[in-house]
C-alpha cells in the first residue's frame, strides 16, 4: 500500500500547478466552507457587510495558514515549493469538513466555532489538551477533528518522504504548534496590544473578547455590525501580515527573480504612492483634528486598529503600482527592448508569463487591502487598475495620447491621495476633499509626469506613442515641464493660503527648473531628483502644516 500511496502523492507534487490555478483552487474551496457553514444555520439573513466580512476573513485566514506552512514544511523537508503547494491544496479540502461535523456533534444546540479566548497560563492548558475541554463553544467539534485530520495526514507525509518516525513526528508537533497559534491568534495579539499597559501575565480571556469584539474604531469610521467586529479588526491585522508572507514565500521560491523584480519596480514611484496617501491623511487631520487618534498615553490597543487601516491602504496603494508596472512591463516588451534594456522582461530573467503571475498576485493585494479598510477604498483602488489597462493595454492604449494620457495618469495618483484624505474626512466623505487641492494636484502631475518619458523618446517614437517628450524634442520638453513644474510650486502657495511656504517654493521650484534644463543629468535619471525636490516640499509642507496637530495629539 506505500508504495502505491507514494507513487499518487509524487503524482500530485509533479503536476505544474500555476498561480492561478491555485488562487482559484484555493477561493473555491473556502467558498464551499463559507457557503456550507451558512447553509447549515439555514441561510440566516445578515448584512451585506457581514458577508463580505465572514467570506473575506475566511479567505485571509486560511491563506495567511497556508503560507505559513507551504513556507515551514518547504523548509523542514528540503522539498520544494512547487511540491509542498501542490500537496496542501490537495490537503485543503479538509477545510469543507468543520460546518458538517459540527451539525452533526452539535445538532440544534449549534456550535460556536471561532477562535480560542485565554489567558497565557490557559493557553498551555489548551495547547496541553487538545484545545481545552469545551468544543461546543470556540474550537469546536469539527475544528479539532479537522486539525487531528491535517497532524496525521502530515506526520504520514513527513514519514512516506524521510522514512524517519522521529522527524515524523517532530514535524506532526510542529505543525500542531502552528495551527494552535492561527486558533487562538487574537489572544497572543492581546498579549502584544495590551504588553505597555497590562502584564502578559494577568491577561485573561474577557481582555481579548473585550479588545476583539467590541465595535471596530479608526479614524473616522465606527463599525456598527458587531458581529462583525472580530471579522474587521482580523481582516485588517490578517491582510497585513499577507503581505510580508507573500514576499517571503517569493523571496524563497526565487531569488534571482526576486532581486531582479525588485530592482525593476520604480523605488521613487513607490515612495511618491505611498506619500500621497500619508500626505492625503495628513491634509484631512489638517481639516478634521478630531479624527485623529489621542497618543496622549493611550493603550497601544485603543489605536491600533488606525495603524493597521493607514498601513493597508498605504500597501494596496503600493501593490496597485505594482500590478501597473507589471502590466506595462508585458505589453511595452519590444519598446523596452530599444530603451530598457535591462528590464527583467527585456533581458529574459523573468519571462512575460511569470510577470502576468506577478501582475495577478499584486492586482489580488491591492484589492483585498483596500477592501480590509472599506468598500470605498477598494472603489478608489479598482478606478485606479482600470486607468492603468486603458492607459497602457489594447484595444485603448491611451498613452499614445499625450493630453489624455497625462490626465488619466494625474487622476490615479489624485485618487490614491484622495484615499488618504477621506480616511480621516468625516464619514470618510470624499466631497469634503477641498476642489482646489484636487485641481492643484491634477495640474501639478500633468506638468511634471511626462519627466519619466524622456527617457523613451526613441522607442516612442518608433511605436507611434505620442508623449510631449516626442512632441516637443528633448530639449524644449525639459524646458516646458520645468517652467510647468515652477508655477505649480508657486500655485500652491495661493491656493492653500500658505504664505509660510512661498520662499521654500520659489526656492524648490528654481531648483527642479535648473536641474531640468541641466543636460548633463541624464533623461534616464532627472525625474530621481526633482521628486527628490518634491519630497523635502511635502516634508516641509508636513512640518508647517500638519505638524503641529501631531504634536497636539502626542501631549
Amino acid at each position: 500500500m506505500l508504495p502505491t500511496t507514494k507513487k499518487i502523492l509524487e503524482k500530485i507534487e509533479e503536476y505544474p500547478l500555476s498561480l492561478p490555478q491555485f488562487l482559484l483552487a484555493f477561493s473555491a474551496l473556502i467558498a464551499l466552507r463559507v457557503l456550507g457553514e451558512n447553509l447549515i444555520s439555514g441561510l440566516k439573513s445578515h448584512s451585506p457587510e457581514f458577508l463580505v466580512g465572514s467570506f473575506l476573513a475566511a479567505w485571509l485566514f486560511f491563506l495567511f495558514s497556508i503560507i505559513l506552512l507551504i513556507l515551514f514544511l518547504s523548509a523542514y523537508l528540503g522539498e520544494s515549493f512547487q511540491k509542498i503547494a501542490n500537496l496542501l491544496i490537495w490537503g485543503f479540502f479538509l477545510v469543507v469538513t468543520p460546518p458538517i461535523l459540527d451539525k452533526y456533534f452539535c445538532g440544534a444546540q449549534r456550535c460556536w466555532s471561532f477562535y480560542a479566548f485565554d489567558s497565557l497560563a490557559g493557553l498551555g492548558k489548551r495547547f496541553l489538551t487538545f484545545f481545552g475541554s469545551d468544543p461546543v463553544v470556540g474550537i469546536t467539534y469539527g475544528v479539532r477533528i479537522e486539525v487531528a485530520l491535517a497532524v496525521i495526514f502530515l506526520i504520514l507525509y513527513i514519514f512516506l518522504k524521510t522514512r524517519n518516525a522521529l522527524k515524523a513526528f517532530l514535524g506532526g508537533f510542529l505543525s500542531y504548534a502552528i495551527l494552535f497559534l492561527f486558533g487562538s491568534f487574537p489572544s497572543w495579539l492581546t498579549f502584544l496590544f495590551l504588553a505597555p499597559q497590562k502584564s502578559m501575565f494577568q491577561i485573561e480571556g474577557l481582555d481579548v473578547a473585550g479588545l476583539f469584539l467590541s465595535p471596530i474604531h479608526y479614524f473616522s469610521y465606527s463599525g456598527t455590525e458587531i458581529l462583525n467586529a472580530l471579522n474587521a479588526k482580523m481582516n485588517l491585522i490578517y491582510a497585513f501580515l499577507v503581505v510580508f508572507a507573500a514576499i517571503a514565500l517569493f523571496y524563497f521560491f526565487s531569488k534571482e527573480k526576486f532581486f531582479a523584480v525588485l530592482k525593476n519596480i520604480r523605488w521613487i514611484q513607490i515612495l511618491i504612492h505611498a506619500g500621497l496617501v500619508l500626505f492625503g491623511a495628513g491634509l484631512g487631520a489638517f481639516y478634521f483634528p478630531a479624527n485623529i487618534p489621542d497618543l496622549r498615553g493611550q493603550p497601544l490597543a485603543d489605536n491600533i486598529f488606525s495603524f493597521f487601516a493607514l498601513s493597508n491602504l498605504i500597501l494596496a496603494a503600493v501593490f496597485a503600482w505594482l500590478a501597473s508596472v507589471f502590466l506595462n512591463d508585458i505589453v511595452d516588451l519590444d519598446i523596452d527592448k530599444i530603451t530598457n534594456k535591462n528590464r527583467p522582461t527585456a533581458t529574459g530573467e523573468v519571462s512575460t508569463g511569470e510577470y502576468q503571475h506577478y501582475f495577478l498576485a499584486s492586482f489580488l493585494l491591492s484589492l483585498v487591502l483596500s477592501l480590509t479598510v472599506g468598500v470605498k477604498f477598494l472603489l478608489l483602488i479598482l478606478v485606479y487598475q482600470v486607468i492603468g489597462w486603458v492607459y497602457s493595454c489594447w484595444p485603448f492604449r491611451l498613452k499614445r495620447f499625450p493630453i489624455v494620457a497625462g490626465f488619466l495618469s494625474a487622476l490615479a495618483l489624485v485618487l490614491l491621495f484622495s484615499g488618504g484624505f477621506i480616511l480621516l474626512a468625516d464619514n470618510q466623505d470624499i466631497s469634503l476633499l477641498p476642489s482646489k487641492v484636487f485641481w492643484l494636484l491634477i495640474i501639478a502631475f500633468m506638468i511634471s509626469l511626462p519627466i519619466k518619458d524622456l527617457k523613451d523618446i526613441e522607442s516612442d517614437k518608433k511605436y507611434g506613442i505620442w508623449t510631449i517628450p516626442v512632441l516637443l524634442g528633448e530639449t524644449w520638453a525639459r524646458f516646458s515641464i520645468g517652467l510647468g513644474i515652477f508655477i505649480a510650486y508657486a500655485l500652491s502657495v495661493v491656493w492653500l493660503n500658505a504664505k509660510i511656504l512661498f520662499f521654500p517654493a520659489m526656492i524648490l521650484g528654481a531648483v527642479s527648473f535648473w536641474i531640468l534644463q541641466n543636460k548633463k543629468i541624464s533623461a534616464r535619471r532627472v525625474h530621481i531628483f526633482v521628486f527628490g525636490i518634491l519630497f523635502l516640499y511635502v516634508a516641509l509642507m508636513t512640518y508647517f502644516l500638519f505638524w503641529p496637530l501631531v504634536r497636539f495629539s502626542l501631549r
